[in-house]
C-alpha cells in the first residue's frame, strides 16, 4: 500500500472525522484537503474546508458516544479503472 495512501485515508478518518476539538479538526482539514474539496456522501455534497468541517461535526453530534478506530491494514483495489483505498474502520461505544 502506497504509505501516502494511508496517511491520507488515517488523517480523514480519525484527524477529520473523529476529531472532536474544533480547531484540531480544522487543522487536519487544511492540511489533508484542498480548499475546494468536495465531500459526497449520503446526505449530499459538501465543498470547501468550512462544508466539511460542518459535515464533520453534524456527524458527531448526530453519533454522539460513537468513535473511529484503525482496525486494520489499508488495502488497495482496482475497480473499474480507478484505484481505491479500502480500510474497514472500527466504530467503538465511549
Amino acid at each position: 500500500m502506497n504509505e501516502t495512501v494511508s496517511r491520507l485515508m488515517e488523517a480523514n478518518l480519525l484527524g477529520v472525522f473523529n476529531e472532536r476539538d474544533a480547531k484540531r479538526r480544522a487543522a487536519a482539514i487544511r492540511s489533508t484537503y484542498a480548499p475546494g474539496v468536495r465531500w459526497t456522501d449520503d446526505e449530499g455534497v459538501s465543498i470547501g474546508h468550512e462544508a466539511l468541517d460542518a459535515r464533520a461535526q453534524g456527524l458527531q453530534q448526530h453519533s454522539q458516544g460513537l468513535v473511529f478506530t484503525k482496525a486494520s491494514p489499508i488495502y488497495q483495489t482496482l475497480i473499474s479503472g480507478t484505484w481505491l483505498g479500502i480500510w474497514v474502520p472500527r466504530v467503538a461505544i465511549r
